[in-house]
């Protein structure tokens, strides 16, 4: 059997502790918003996706830099529900919790910040 050194061991723990940390960190790369939702403009005539905005928050997430806006894709999972819950906040004024993938939504959505789930409050 052959033995492994002192110097393997501490090498491969440098590896998996550098690994770990980045995986934990574009796991908490994800952003929390709660706001109401301030502008709400639907799919035009040659991109299919829906863009929000919340009041207040001047940056959707940070992988994003400089916009206030989410998209939300029409191919996105759950986009009808997504949809009516922001029709919903939208007409009563409600807040909502955003939270985001911590990706830009790509498509025609590209260049936005991509939420994975909204909670209305």
């Amino acid at each position: 059997m052959k033995r492994i050194s002192k110097k393997r061991i501490l090498l491969l723990a440098l590896v998996f502790t550098f690994v770990g940390n980045i995986l934990a960190d574009s796991a908490f790369a994800v952003q929390s918003h709660t706001a109401p939702l301030a502008q709400f403009q639907s799919p035009n005539y040659n991109e299919d996706c829906v863009w929000f905005t919340l009041a207040g928050v001047p940056q959707a997430d940070p992988l994003v830099p400089n916009s206030p806006w989410f998209a939300l894709s029409r191919s996105q999972i759950g986009y009808n529900e997504v949809y009516s819950i922001l029709l919903a906040a939208k007409l009563s004024g409600s807040s909502l919790n955003v939270v985001t993938t911590g990706a830009p939504a790509g498509g025609a959505c590209g260049g936005y910040a991509q939420i994975a789930w909204v909670v209305l409050q």
